[in-house]
């Protein structure tokens, strides 16, 4: 349609018959008066013509409803979650009581399933996976959006559900294998690294884990105090949680370790984590503040179509005026 009205700005036509004046037509009234000279064709037709097209060009202008985009809105949310895989260790001593909760000793196991899943329920991520850490280690739950299934499956872990020892190396290659095509999901750990087993190092399992593209961050559960806690099931000897070794794999995951002391601390690392890990949004998916420009080409289009109009307003002895 440009093109027809780049024709007519160029072409002038005369006016369209729809726009000449009305007027009552009789049939017989052409016999009674006699025919005299040709009338002469109206000065002005080539400028009337000329504004028509440029009323068009403005009205197809005005279809095409131009905005202007402004500044970016802010939403509050700058970019996205990455995945995030969870690995906690259900060894024996993951049930050792060396917490005090509101006055009541708490086992290592029972604050990180509450805590894990108070965060789940205001976790703003994508997807979430679960790894059981134990000897022989298993896939609990594969990645999943569905933050309902996952709290249910944080229900259920007790201890010495993958064993009573802890094989971090083997758990980490693991997870390597499982989840190495994610690049750039996020591993959090959660273990007191007693009772080490294995073929494979804990810090190899780390770099393996690394080289995959992912990061690992280790939480570490319980106390590094040896008088600490009261032992657990069965009358267990109390056991430290072995912080340097959750420090070694840390490091060699590209992350770092967290020390849960008690639980507002397990929090504010859980939180860090999650802000610490963001990918910024696919360009141009911002919103912006939009400004509608259509009215001004339709405003233009009306009224240079008035103007075209205005010379052909009937005089009072009924013919057409001039322009």
């Amino acid at each position: 349609m440009l093109p027809l009205a780049g024709w007519l700005w160029r072409r002038p036509v005369a006016l369209p018959a729809l726009l000449a004046p009305l007027a009552l037509r009789y049939p017989p009234l052409a016999d009674a008066v006699p025919a005299g000279p040709a009338a002469a064709p109206r000065p002005g037709g080539g400028w009337r013509g000329r504004l028509l097209a440029a009323a068009v060009m403005f009205a197809l202008v005005a279809l095409a409803q131009p905005v202007w985009l402004g500044e970016p809105l802010e939403t509050g949310e700058h970019s996205e979650p990455v995945d995030l895989v969870l690995v906690v260790g259900t060894a024996i001593t993951m049930g050792l009581r060396d917490y005090v909760i509101d006055g009541e000793r708490v086992d290592r196991m029972t604050l990180t399933r509450r805590l894990l899943d108070r965060f789940l329920a205001a976790y703003s991520g994508h997807r979430v996976g679960l790894v059981i850490l134990g000897d022989p280690p298993a896939l609990w739950l594969p990645l999943t959006s569905d933050r309902a299934v996952v709290r249910h499956a944080v229900g259920r872990i007790r201890t010495t559900l993958g064993g009573r020892l802890t094989d971090i190396g083997a758990t980490l290659e693991l997870v390597a294998q499982r989840f190495g095509h994610r690049k750039g999901a996020v591993v959090v750990m959660f273990s007191d690294a007693s009772l080490q087993v294995g073929r494979i190092p804990p810090v190899a399992g780390a770099e393996a884990l690394a080289a995959a593209g992912l990061t690992l961050y280790t939480v570490a559960m319980g106390s590094a105090d040896p008088g600490a806690g009261e032992g657990g099931a069965g009358g267990l000897i109390y056991r430290p949680v072995d912080l340097e070794l959750l420090g070694e794999v840390a490091r060699a995951g590209g992350g770092r370790m967290f020390h849960a002391v008690d639980g507002r601390r397990l929090e504010a690392a859980l939180e860090t984590i999650e802000a610490r890990h963001q990918r910024p949004p696919p360009a141009g998916d911002g919103e912006r503040r939009v400004r509608a420009l259509y009215p001004w080409p339709l405003g233009a289009a009306l009224a240079l179509v008035l103007v075209a109009l205005a010379g052909l307003r009937p005089s009072r002895s009924g013919r057409p005026a001039g322009p």
